[in-house]
């Protein structure tokens, strides 16, 4: 005998339903009964079709070995870098005099953290006495007397963060670099711009001429 379809077995099913469903009820001339079988007919069919498809589960086959998807961050360097040179000037941007103070704006001073981790670092500036070369017998000393005033950092945005701690720097009072800047609770990439004030006095023997000193600004990591 062949193998009954599905569908044959829902039909006779149907059929069968219906014809007992029919004989056991009551007669009826406005048509209760046959809309009655009908119903029972519908019921019997969903029920089996359900049954069909509960013992037909869709099957799933993973590979034996699934792969894995990497990447890796590569962190970069930890550098500095400042702006233009400036000149010192008097108040009011009046000519420096024996005698007097000068000042100045180092401005522009970044430093680019792109290490991509959570290590600080600490920023330094040292600056050389103030020559004038040939001629000139006299020096500007900027030992125990000149002071560097760092500003407050500015982040870059859109970048990872970091807490920096700014510092006063005066020149000549322990000798080598003086700390102006430093980070802590660093998170990935980050990079912080500040400026600083420079002033430095004049002495009254102070002969003429253009002198000039060399500020160093470093970064190292904390």
């Amino acid at each position: 005998m062949r193998s009954m379809k599905l569908v044959d077995i829902i039909d006779r099913l149907s059929d069968t339903g219906a014809s007992r469903l029919t004989s056991i009820s009551s007669p009826d001339p406005k048509g209760f009964t046959m809309r009655k079988s009908s119903f029972a007919a519908l019921a019997l069919i969903g029920s089996v079709a359900l049954v069909g498809a509960a013992v037909t589960p869709a099957m799933a086959d993973d590979e034996p070995t699934p792969k894995t998807a990497t990447i890796e961050i590569v962190g970069g360097a930890l550098s500095i870098t400042s702006g233009s040179s400036f000149a010192l000037l008097g108040t009011a941007g009046a000519a420096a005099a024996p005698g007097t103070t000068v000042s100045g704006i180092a401005a522009g001073i970044t430093v680019t953290d792109d290490r991509a981790g959570t290590t600080g670092w600490t920023s330094s500036v040292s600056m050389a006495d103030f020559t004038a070369g040939t001629g000139v017998a006299t020096e500007i000393s900027v030992e125990g007397a000149g002071f560097y005033t760092p500003g407050t950092a500015t982040q870059t945005a859109n970048l990872g963060t970091s807490s920096v701690a700014v510092g006063t720097v005066q020149f000549g009072t322990t000798g080598g670099a003086f700390v102006q800047q430093t980070a802590t609770n660093v998170s990935g990439n980050n990079e912080s711009t500040w400026s600083a004030d420079l002033s430095v006095p004049i002495p009254a023997n102070t002969l003429a001429g253009t002198y000039t000193s060399t500020i160093t600004h470093s970064v190292t990591t904390a």
